[in-house]
């Protein structure tokens, strides 16, 4: 994969999905809906296994550690429903989940640790990298919260 691509992928695959980089994203609008402005999508302009090795790369390139992986299109076809391919991934960085999870005022934010994002496949076959507005998010935080987010 070149340089280029390399980079403009992990520039996709890191904004909101990592809590301290919440800044302005270039990120399309998600369709109109009920709590669809709480999350962001980007196409990949690679193919599925692409982005998902430019994505655990550049992850653990960022200091980020990869908590766990979840082939959600995997574990549902053992059960019987064939879907098109769709990976979790939770991401960690432990200096950050450290210090909001050292105090109780905080610790309530242990229910979105890790930081998760979604690399999945459309029907029309596009790969799309779906996470979390970690901005629109943090705006509703104040104080500590506020600060690492």
């Amino acid at each position: 994969m070149s340089k280029t691509l390399s980079k403009s992928l992990a520039s996709l695959c890191l904004i909101g999905a990592a809590v301290f980089m919440a800044g302005p994203a270039a990120a399309e609008a998600p369709e109109a809906g009920k709590g669809r402005a709480l999350f962001l999508e980007d196409t990949s302009p690679a193919d599925m296994f692409k982005t998902l090795d430019t994505f655990r790369s550049e992850v653990k390139a960022a200091g980020w550690n990869i908590a766990n992986e979840h082939n959600m299109a995997g574990l549902l076809s053992a059960r019987g429903y064939t879907l098109h391919p769709d990976f979790v991934l939770e991401i960690c960085n432990h200096k950050f989940g450290a210090q909001l999870l050292a105090k109780d005022e905080t610790r309530y934010l242990s229910s979105m640790m890790p930081c998760r994002v979604a690399i999945y496949q459309t029907s029309a076959g596009k790969v799309v990298i779906s996470r979390i507005n970690a901005a629109g998010f943090a705006s509703m935080m104040d104080g500590e919260a506020l600060d690492v987010m």
